[in-house]
């Protein structure tokens, strides 16, 4: 994701960037948020261990929202009563996940994931994407 985009939306929100330990949190809470969407809406059918997985992940983001809802600033303004979206929640889960790769690395995610399959294929991923489109 390019982080320009994520930096404009912070700016016309008023908003700062947080610290990496609350951008992870802000991302645990939103992977939660994913999850109960996902258990919630059950587009496809799921057992009761991946039921009580998703409910666990919605816990546990419950509990990442609540600690980083604490720290004096920071306004959470998500509505866990409101119409589960699935496209929304991975939106913001993406989202927070270059937040915190930024934060904390001062990289993007993209990056990363760029540089770790540069050292898994021992040539960059344009190589391969070329050879694809041949």
């Amino acid at each position: 994701m390019d982080f320009e985009l994520i930096a404009a939306y912070y700016q016309a929100r008023g908003i700062a960037f947080p610290g990496q330990k609350s951008a992870l949190l802000f991302f645990l809470s939103e992977v939660g948020e994913l999850a109960q969407a996902y258990e919630r809406l059950r587009p496809v059918d799921l057992d009761e261990e991946e039921v009580q997985l998703l409910q666990d992940f919605a816990a546990l983001g419950a509990k990442a929202d609540q600690i980083v809802s604490r720290i004096p600033g920071w306004i959470r303004n998500n509505d866990r009563s409101k119409q589960e979206n699935i496209r929304f929640e991975v939106a913001d889960c993406e989202m927070m996940l270059n937040v915190f790769m930024h934060c904390y690395a001062g990289t993007s995610a993209e990056a990363a994931l760029r540089e770790k399959m540069q050292l898994k294929l021992g040539y960059p991923i344009e190589e391969a994407m070329q050879a694809g489109n041949q």
